[in-house]
């Protein structure tokens, strides 16, 4: 589905909720938009959906970020299934997900883990330690492997950070749960200046109750449910940013 949106008219309209929730001026935060490329949710890329989604989220890269980007990130199953696409901008997010994602990824159609793409967000940030391997030598590890690019920058300095992780399921090897939960924990001992919004897409009575264990567990990880993201995304400004700045979240961007 092509999506109409005046994308200048979205930013005011996230920076008039966010004044009445009591931020008059936004903080500078890097942005990640990790999108699942399971099989599962092949339909909602190829129809557009899930570029539609994307492109309800381009307005926080104009708020929030320093640059008015997302950084893109793919994942499926397994550390060499999470590839760095690129960043999007509101010139370059029509047609992103056809253009830049849909069989041009490592992985595309896999299953389903989150834990590696979430620490390549952590390294992308400056928060985790990367492997002990040199830049290059991950850049050759990457193309050997099939791991995709290298994230760029990725000797950085620390950076606060929103992650936006889109999935249509949960995850489908329950030892990515434990690894899961593990990189959240010690991002949390670490005192990482991130926040990680999971957003989970299904047009199916699908429940993700591993999500919201993360939610609950976790002060910096939330949680919001899109049962139709076809109508979700059709929403006024208004109701999408209500959907998505819970307590939770404008408590850490108020911090």
């Amino acid at each position: 589905m092509a999506l109409a949106l005046d994308l200048n008219k979205a930013e005011q309209g996230l920076r008039l909720s966010l004044r009445k929730a009591g931020i008059i001026t936004p903080p500078q935060v890097d942005l990640a938009f990790n999108l699942d490329v399971s099989g599962s949710f092949d339909d909602e890329h190829c129809n557009g959906l899930t570029n539609a989604l994307l492109v309800r989220l381009v307005p926080w890269g104009m708020v929030f970020d320093p640059d008015k980007k997302l950084d893109v990130f793919t994942f499926s199953n397994g550390p060499s299934h999470v590839h760095y696409v690129g960043d999007v901008t509101p010139d370059t997010c029509d047609d992103y997900v056809r253009r830049k994602i849909i069989k041009n990824v490592p992985g595309y159609n896999g299953g389903t883990d989150y834990s590696y793409v979430l620490e390549r967000n952590l390294e992308r940030f400056g928060w985790k330690p990367t492997s002990g391997a040199t830049p290059a030598e991950r850049g050759l590890l990457g193309r050997l492997f099939g791991g995709g690019n290298s994230t760029p920058n990725e000797s950085v300095q620390k950076r606060r950070s929103l992650i936006l992780h889109v999935t249509d399921g949960e995850i489908g090897d329950k030892r990515d749960e434990a690894r899961t939960e593990r990189v959240l924990a010690e991002s949390e001992g670490r005192k990482d200046g991130v926040y990680f919004l999971f957003i989970g897409v299904s047009n199916q009575p699908s429940k993700f109750e591993f999500i919201e264990h993360l939610g609950d567990r976790f002060d910096n990880v939330g949680f919001v449910s899109i049962r139709d993201v076809g109508e979700w995304v059709q929403q006024s400004n208004e109701n999408i940013n209500q959907a998505l700045l819970g307590n939770e979240l404008l408590a850490w961007l108020k911090s």
